[in-house]
């Protein structure tokens, strides 16, 4: 941001903004937080077809070392009223590299969630090799296991009412899609429009400006859990560090990176959120 000549931060405050823990920013924000939080309903329904030949994975079954390995889900905006055709959010989470996408959908049907997909899959910076999902017949299809078959595409689904099984894309659902746009129902073209170009910037700022911290090791001792984690990396960082990238992705993704200013892709989604 100092690059863009958006701040000008003193010494000091830089000194501080290293220092700062994770903790200390989450009880600074916690009453903001709690003023801003809304509760939702989940809408899968499990599909039945097909369940068979889609294996079953859970989160201990997870390629944490390769990008392109992902999960798909949806978020559903309803606005609490299940009546009629509303919006759809598609999302995607990369397990190894955290990179996320999103895109909005009409609605549920198969057609629509196979063409958001095949959109999504073009925008990645990386082959897509594998895609786990959960039992929503809008996923357990025909149409989607022979389109992974013919793209030499793993496809894996949870184990029915076990979110944790998508723990990295349920993680997403809030802090890309719900942050993002809400709880609010969106069931015109003209929202989904909106919806669509709010994602492109949220997510230019999320996979290149805002950084994650994966799980390293889990231990009990006692009646404690004792948690490790990496040191905190964008996913622009962690595909720059993969060994699994190429150059020549690398180097697209470096000059991204300098093409982008955060503060105007902020602007850009406070313009975009009025709209809403």
């Amino acid at each position: 941001m100092e690059r863009w000549g958006e701040i000008d931060v003193t010494a000091q405050a830089k000194e501080k903004l290293k220092r700062i823990s994770s903790a200390t920013i989450d009880r600074m924000l916690a009453p903001e937080r709690k003023r801003l939080e809304l509760k939702s309903r989940s809408g899968t329904k499990p599909g039945t077809l097909l369940k068979n030949q889609i294996p079953i994975r859970t989160s201990d079954d997870c390629d944490e070392t390769k990008p392109g390995f992902a999960e798909v889900d949806l978020a559903s905006h309803s606005g609490g009223d299940e009546r009629g055709d509303f919006a759809q959010s598609l999302c995607l989470t990369d397990v190894a590299g955290t990179w996320s996408d999103a895109e909005p959908v009409r609605n549920k049907a198969q057609v629509n969630v196979f063409e958001g997909l095949k959109n999504i899959r073009k925008r990645l910076p990386f082959r897509l090799i594998g895609i786990d999902s959960d039992n929503g017949g809008e996923f357990i299809n025909a149409h989607l296991v022979a389109y992974c078959k013919q793209e030499d595409i793993t496809f894996t689904r949870s184990r029915p009412y076990r979110k944790n099984d998508n723990c990295f894309v349920e993680e997403k659902n809030y802090t890309l899609v719900r942050r993002a746009v809400g709880y609010q129902r969106y069931d015109t073209p003209e929202e989904l429009e909106i919806i669509n170009r709010l994602y492109h910037y949220w997510c230019l700022r999320s996979n290149y400006f805002l950084p994650t911290m994966k799980l390293v090791s889990k231990q009990r001792i006692g009646s404690k859990v004792v948690k490790k984690y990496d040191s905190p990396r964008t996913p622009y960082q962690r595909l720059l560090g993969s060994p699994h990238v190429p150059p020549r992705v690398k180097q697209q993704l470096k000059q991204t990176y300098k093409e982008l200013n955060p503060a105007q892709l902020t602007r850009e989604i406070a313009r975009l959120h009025k709209r809403c």
